[in-house]
């Protein structure tokens, strides 16, 4: 099943991330849904079970080849992260984040986006407050 979890993730990253309205967001779970249902014995609900994140920098991160994996819970990401916050706000400057599951999520996205070659994305802050 770990093959067709990371096909679902990279799915969910290339076609949902795009995605503006609620209805097209609907739609797509349907055809992963309907996708699913042709591997043989696998669930919708155990592929697509939260959290659904791979990334590369959590191995790097403990000290093993960057390879991409599925992390193992969101407590542990939240540690990786905040173990690297702490050692750049040792060496370079003080940030205060509060790491929440959705802001999580995002620096995952964009540790894949930056881990691509000729990897780009736009970063749209809400409010104006340019962070």
């Amino acid at each position: 099943m770990g093959i067709v979890r990371f096909w679902a993730h990279e799915c969910m990253r290339i076609w949902k991330d795009r995605l503006l309205f609620e209805e097209d967001e609907t739609l797509f779970m349907s055809f992963m849904a309907n996708a699913i249902r042709q591997f043989p014995d696998t669930k919708a609900e155990d592929v697509l079970a939260e959290p659904l994140i791979y990334t590369s920098f959590v191995s790097a991160c403990e000290g093993h080849e960057a390879t991409c994996l599925p992390i193992k819970s969101m407590e542990h990401l939240k540690g990786v992260l905040e173990a690297k916050l702490e050692e750049y706000n040792e060496s370079i400057a003080s940030m205060d984040l509060v790491l929440f599951d959705a802001a999580m999520e995002h620096i995952a996205r964009i540790g894949r986006i930056i881990g691509q070659p000729v990897g780009s994305a736009l970063l749209v802050g809400v409010g104006g407050s340019g962070k």
